[in-house]
């Protein structure tokens, strides 16, 4: 397995787990002016910049680790409240994220005068692709691992991530969904679609993949399977899908 710190500089260890945030966000940035040069939203990349900080550091960041400690692990960190603040170590929510992200984006698009909608139709690509990457962080991380396999036939796939079984590479799959996401998304895009169809597209795509994707995962072990058979994450993906094709009625009603 790959150390999860990538190099020192003198005390500071710098890991992978930061590194994959850097390159995640360094591309949507690109990608995201590529995009608002095709379909023009934001006035200005300084517009874009802006935006992508915000979002970033209190949608993502505060966001993600805000959802993880409320959804997946309240009672430890309630316990423990210093440690929230150790987002270094792992332990960060897509959900949170995505929430977080959706109310930064709301402020500030309404600040500056931009549509919601529009905004998110270009957002959400470049996210895909960062999502990728996370997803890599966690399998250096060891962390969100897959269920175990059963069957001899798929060991070959198997990884050990230290408790000495043979587990699915669930966030290598989930890295692989993200991966696709994002080249659906980007497909969709150069149809020039609706306003708020790839806002509605990615919440669905999502939440499906997401749900089939899980299977492959182990469940957090402070909560285990819901309904004896479902994770949380699971569960909070079908909300996705529900508000994406939610969104994508309205759209066409309209």
């Amino acid at each position: 397995m790959i150390d999860p710190v990538a190099f020192h500089l003198g005390p500071l260890a710098v890991r992978w787990y930061g590194i994959a945030y850097g390159v995640g966000l360094g591309l949507g940035i690109l990608i995201l002016q590529k995009l608002n040069q095709k379909r023009p939203v934001f006035a200005h990349k300084d517009q874009i910049y802006d935006v992508m900080f915000w979002v970033f550091l209190l949608g993502v960041i505060v966001g993600g680790r805000l959802g993880y400690v409320l959804f997946y692990n309240l009672p430890y960190y309630w316990a423990r409240p210093l440690e929230i603040v150790e987002i270094w170590k792992g332990g960060m929510s897509f959900h949170g994220g995505l929430i977080g992200s959706l109310t930064v984006g709301y402020f500030y698009f309404k600040k500056h005068k931009i549509n919601y909608l529009s905004a998110a139709d270009l957002v959400v690509i470049p996210a895909s692709l960062a999502l990728v990457f996370g997803r890599l962080a966690n399998f250096v991380n060891r962390e969100l691992v897959g269920r175990v396999i059963e069957s001899a036939r798929w060991q070959f796939l198997g990884v050990d991530f230290g408790d000495g079984v043979l587990r699915w590479p669930s966030q290598l799959f989930a890295a692989g969904k993200d991966l696709l996401l994002f080249a659906i998304l980007l497909a969709i895009f150069r149809k020039n679609p609706r306003r708020g169809t790839l806002t509605a597209s990615f919440l669905m795509l999502y939440g499906t993949l997401r749900v089939l994707v899980e299977f492959f995962r182990a469940p957090d072990e402070q909560i285990g399977f819901l309904f004896h058979y479902f994770t949380l994450g699971q569960l909070l993906s079908l909300g996705m899908f529900v508000a994406g094709a939610t969104l994508l009625f309205n759209l066409r009603r309209a």
